[in-house]
Order: C-alpha cells, then structure tokens, then sequence
C-alpha cells in the first residue's frame, strides 16, 4: 500500500491544542478517513495534544437469536479495528499515538469525549455520502456537526497539507466570525482567504432589501470590518467576495471555481429550532462539497470581539391558533423560496423540496393535519404539496426585525423544516 507520509504546509499560526485541550481525530481505519489522520498529524505538536479515537457501532440484535453477540466476537472486532487505524497511522503519520477504541453510536460517543476533554477540535474524514448513507445513518461527519460543542473539520478526500484556498461563508454572526478565525488558524503561511457573503435572491416578493446597491454597498462595508477585525497575517491574501442566490449552492460554486481546499462557516444555536437549521445549508455543503468543511456551532464561537445583534427567537404557536398563525404565515411569506426537510432520528435530515415558492400554508383541524402547498407562477407551473399528520406542535422563527426565518413542525417521533434561502 502506497504511503501519504510527505512533507507538509504547515499552518500559519495552528491551532492551539494541549493535554488539557487536546484535538480529537476520529477515524474508522478507512482510506474515507485518512484525511482526518492527515490533518491531526499536521496539527499534532505533541503527542499528548492528539486523541485518535474509533469507535465500534453496537452489533444490531437479532430477534429469535439462538445465541448473544460472544465476547469472542466483540474482541475479534475489536482487534480488527485496531489492526486497521494502526495500518492507516502507518501510512499518515510518523508517529505511533494511542489508539481509543469506543462502543456505541460513533458520532454520539465522540461528541460526549470532545466534550468531556474540553477538545480544541473534532477532525473526521468527509466520508462519501451516499444515498444508502442517508439512508442508514451513516453520515457521522454531518451528526458530528449536528451534535458537537466544539469545532468539527471534516477532511476531505486526498488532504495532505494545511488549507490553501479557504472560502469562509460570513453572515456577520459571532459564528461566522469564529469559523473565520480558527480557518484562519488552520491556513498555510501565503493562504488566499476568500470573505464570501451570500446576499438574498431578490426582495421582489416579500418585505426585505432586494440585490441592489445600497445592500451590496452595506455588504461591502460590514465585510471590509470583518477583513479589519480578522487581523489576517500578512503574508496571506485575504479577498472579499459578493454572491447572491441559495448559500449553499452559490458557496459550494465559487468553492469549486477557486479550488478550494476547504469551506468554513459557523452554525447557529439560539435553541432547538434554530440549531436545527444547520439542516437546510450545511447539510448540502457537506454532503456536496469536494473539499474539506470546517463547521463551528455556536456554542463554541468563544469570541472577544462580537458583532451586536439579537438572535432569533422561535415562538411556540398554541395549538387553538393553528389555523389563524398559518393564515398570517401564508400572506407573510407567499413566494419567498425555501428548502423543505423532515428530519427522522431514524434515517436523519433528508431535504424534500428546495428552491420552490411558499403558496400556502393551513391547518386542518378536523384531521389534525397540516398541509405546505410550493408552486410556480407563470404559465408552466410546478406544483408540490406535503401533509402532516399526527402534528404536535408548531413554531416560527423570527430574526429581531420580525422576519420570518423558518417553520417547524413536529409530528410523531420527527419534525419538518421550512426554512427560507433569504
């Protein structure tokens, strides 16, 4: 097997990990994950500021199974697992850490140690994510992110140096400004750093500034701020770039078009709902990314210098106003676009439909349904509906202007997100 070991960029500052505040690097032993051992070899001042850890899934149990899972078997896997992630240290890396070995749910397991240690980071490969992924929860570097406190960089295939080209996605939240400094961190010495902010699609539908030149003029105002508050080293190039559309789709371009070594942004975490919207943008920059993501959520935006703003507020809508708070909600967002998900404990967040105009949004109250009616306008129309049954509640968030940023739905075990690409 060829080996990955060759000299590296290393990063520019680095991130500061010690015993007390190590990185985590997790790892299965798949080539899926080198990048992960790659990076935390990179990373990796001492020994002791490194903790590689795998973690075995719990064997399924079988109904009617004449025996129970042997010890022989569990230390078999084991044994096997560890053979594995030493054979792939072998190949990333000169030196020959401890290796952890955890049973459980990995992403679950390992956001509780990062947690415990007090960790500077969880780095993980990217993984591939298929459909069967989705399917079958196999996509530990997004539940990572979902459950994570601290920061979580998820390698992308053929990683073998600190980031190059670095498109940070900057909403002038502390989150974003945190995911900025820490790329910052992780970048090579002479590293481009693209400030990219995604301005809405148009306002021509609803109450907000449409793409003109006063917003772009603002946009261009508050990055160049950001650029100041960076103190980005002076070696490296720093660019400030103007996009409008979907964030995911416009980042995941422009990333593509500069080559990017990685894509950076911050998560928002202002309560259940809010948290859950890292569903609509990152979830499809993860899973469509041909780069590495570096996701911060907001617990772990530790920042001393703070852009002023409130964060958003979801409202619970009691449930004898069902009806009337999906009437206003209709005539408030008739044709705003936005990306409708469910979101199973089961099988994950999973987007239904996306880029489609709002038409409607009612209550029935007989059936205790509700139902989410997206359409086109003009003469070919496309026409999309989902109902909701078994509905247990409902509730709206709103940024500090009183604009409506998503709806959530909860319903049996699981929830639907409306949320809107502006």
């Amino acid at each position: 097997m060829s080996t990955l070991n060759m000299p590296t960029t290393l990063p520019e500052i680095g991130v500061r990990a010690s015993k007390a505040a190590p990185v985590i690097v997790a790892t299965d032993g798949r080539t899926q994950s080198d990048g992960a051992l790659v990076l935390g070899g990179i990373l990796a001042e001492a020994a002791e500021s490194i903790r590689v850890v795998t973690v075995l899934k719990t064997m399924p149990i079988i109904p009617d199974a004449p025996l129970p899972v042997s010890t022989d078997l569990e230390a078999a896997r084991r044994a096997e697992v560890l053979r594995d992630v030493k054979a792939q240290i072998a190949r990333t890396w000169d030196a020959s850490p401890d290796v952890e070995i955890e049973t459980g749910d990995p992403a679950t397991i390992i956001a509780k140690i990062a947690h415990e240690a007090g960790a500077t980071m969880i780095v993980s490969g990217l993984g591939r994510h298929r459909v069967s992924d989705r399917v079958f929860g196999d996509e530990t570097a997004l539940r990572l992110i979902r459950l994570a406190d601290v920061p979580v960089f998820a390698a992308g295939a053929g990683l073998n140096h600190a980031p190059r080209r670095i498109v940070i996605a900057i909403d002038f939240s502390e989150t974003s400004l945190r995911a900025a400094r820490l790329a910052i961190e992780l970048a090579a010495p002479g590293a481009t750093i693209y400030l990219a902010h995604v301005a809405p699609r148009d306002g021509t539908s609803h109450d907000w500034k449409g793409w003109g030149t006063a917003y772009k003029n603002d946009a261009g105002a508050a990055l160049q701020k950001v650029r100041e508050q960076l103190r980005v080293p002076s070696d490296m190039t720093t660019q400030k770039i103007l996009l409008q559309g979907d964030a995911a789709t416009e980042l995941l371009a422009f990333a593509s078009s500069v080559n990017a070594d990685l894509i950076a942004s911050g998560s928002h975490g202002y309560g259940f709902v809010a948290r859950m919207l890292i569903g609509s943008v990152t979830t499809r920059i993860v899973r469509c990314a041909t780069c590495s993501v570096l996701s911060v959520p907001h617990a772990a935006a530790m920042t001393r210098a703070r852009i002023t703003a409130a964060p958003p507020v979801a409202t619970p809508v009691p449930a004898s106003d069902w009806s009337k708070a999906l009437d206003e909600f209709t005539r408030r967002n008739s044709g705003r676009r936005g990306t409708l998900e469910v979101d199973d404990p089961e099988i994950g967040a999973q987007a239904q439909e996306f880029d489609y105009p709002l038409l409607g949004a009612t209550f029935d109250s007989h059936d205790q349904r509700v139902e989410l009616m997206f359409g086109d306008d003009g003469a070919a129309r496309r026409h999309l509906s989902r109902g909701i049954g078994n509905v247990k509640s409902i509730d709206i968030l709103r940024d500090d202007a009183g604009h409506d940023l998503a709806i959530r739905i909860a319903h049996g075990s699981g929830q639907t997100l409306l949320t809107f690409a502006a």
